[in-house]
């Protein structure tokens, strides 16, 4: 008796208004959505690998930084009673002192960029700060001149003296302090705000000073 061969499994139909449906659904949608779905198995297992990012160096005075389009370098570190031309005025009967810091900076963007953050942009040299201190942005102006409201033309170095005021017993002369300088990735702005931006602040790099007494200038 001959064997009979088992019948071909039939393949379910799909209904007509079901593919009709599926064919209207743009390609771009539908890796999106695949792509959507694999990153929520994948989180939902342990997400994906990340890269930890380095540490941020660590400088001396001296030593020149290259961060968001500029070149600073920490001259020295001072902590005075006043310092003209600073833009900070300290409260002498509360002990208020004037912590300032030199730095030398140089834009090596094709613009001129101001040395504080506007409306637009994230921190420049206002990104300065020392660590422990909760000392806000601060003031800036030229240490040659006390031109205030500096703004940083192309490939030329400007002197400058950012100062802050501070408790008198905060900082004191013979102190060491860690300052932090800010580093930001620059975009460039085609839809909402056109332009370019320096977003994505974080810490570019750490210089550890010692704090000097300072002697204001008449």
């Amino acid at each position: 008796m001959n064997a009979v061969p088992p019948a071909a499994p039939t393949r379910a139909r799909v209904p007509v208004w079901a593919r009709r449906t599926f064919d209207m659904i743009p390609t771009p949608w539908l890796i999106t959505g695949g792509t959507g779905a694999l990153l929520a198995f994948t989180a939902a297992f342990g997400g994906l690998d990340t890269v930890p990012a380095p540490p941020a160096p660590e400088l001396a005075v001296g030593d020149e930084f290259t961060g968001s389009d500029l070149s600073i370098t920490v001259v020295g570190v001072e902590i005075t009673d006043t310092r003209r031309g600073s833009g900070v005025f300290p409260d002498q009967d509360k002990g208020e002192r004037v912590l300032t810091i030199f730095v030398d900076v140089t834009n090596e963007y094709s613009r001129p960029r101001p040395v504080s953050t506007s409306l637009t942009h994230s921190p420049v040299v206002d990104g300065i700060t020392v660590e422990g201190l909760s000392t806000g942005k601060p003031s800036i102006a030229r240490a040659d001149d006390s031109t205030s409201a500096v703004v940083l033309q192309p490939d030329v170095t400007a002197p400058l003296i950012v100062s802050w005021t501070v408790p008198g017993d905060a900082v004191r002369a013979g102190d060491e302090v860690r300052i932090t300088l800010p580093d930001s990735t620059r975009v460039v702005g085609e839809s909402v705000v056109r332009g370019e931006f320096w977003t994505d602040v974080v810490v570019g790099a750490r210089v550890t000073a010692h704090v000097h007494e300072g002697v204001a200038p008449e």
